[in-house]
Formats: structure tokens, sequence, C-alpha cells
């Protein structure tokens, strides 16, 4: 007794979705690279910041390597904060041109030399 195909080409199938899956991964680099969510999307608001804020976060990471800050790995970290707090946060990102992944990051370092003495806060930076 012979099996009857199915018709599914298991391999053409796998071909596909790799395919698939990397054309995804690139529009959503390139996406991620120009800050932007694509026209016509349906992404609410809060994919948009948790993407911008993973971009900034890659981008912070590979800025630091790049200029030889980083020589051991990272690891990404998300917190929840009141809306009060992110408008300020978000004020500064927009006055220094820089992203709240770097911003946090600097707050984090500063918050770690005061714990462990190796700093102390006197006045506003």
């Amino acid at each position: 007794m012979t099996k009857k195909s199915s018709g599914w080409n298991l391999q053409e199938m796998q071909e596909t979705l790799v395919k698939d899956t990397e054309q995804s991964i690139e529009q959503g680099f390139k996406e991620i690279a120009n800050d932007s969510v694509p026209s016509g999307s349906c992404v609410p608001s809060v994919a948009s910041d948790q993407r911008s804020s993973a971009a900034a976060s890659v981008a912070t990471v590979l800025e630091a390597s790049a200029s030889g800050k980083v020589d051991e790995p990272t690891k990404g970290v998300q917190t929840y904060i009141p809306m009060s707090m992110y408008r300020r946060l978000n004020d500064i990102k927009l006055t220094r041109r820089e992203n709240i992944a770097a911003l946090v990051a600097q707050a984090i370092e500063l918050w770690l030399d005061v714990q462990e003495g190796k700093a102390q806060v006197n006045k506003v930076i």
C-alpha cells in the first residue's frame, strides 16, 4: 500500500517562511532606522514607543561599542514610570537630541555611583 501525497512540500514551505521572515526583519530594521511607523499601519502608539525605545537601545549599544566604551555584554531593561516623569524625560530627550535609552543609562550610572559612595549629588547637572 502506497502513501498518497498530500500536496505539501515541506522544504518549499520552510524556504518561503524563511524568506518571508527575513523580509519582515529587514523591513522592521528599516522602519527602526527611519524611526517611523508605516503609513496606513494600525499599530498602536504604545507599540511605536516600544519600537523607538528598542531602536534607541540598539543605537546606544552600537554607539558605545563603536567608541570602545562597552567591552561587556549589555542587557535591555524595561520599566514603568508615571506619565509625568515620562513627559519630563521626553522633554530632556528632545532638548539634548539624545535618545531615552542613553538618558536612562546615564541616570542609572549616576544612581549606582551615588549608592556605592563614588559620587555625591549636590546640584542639578
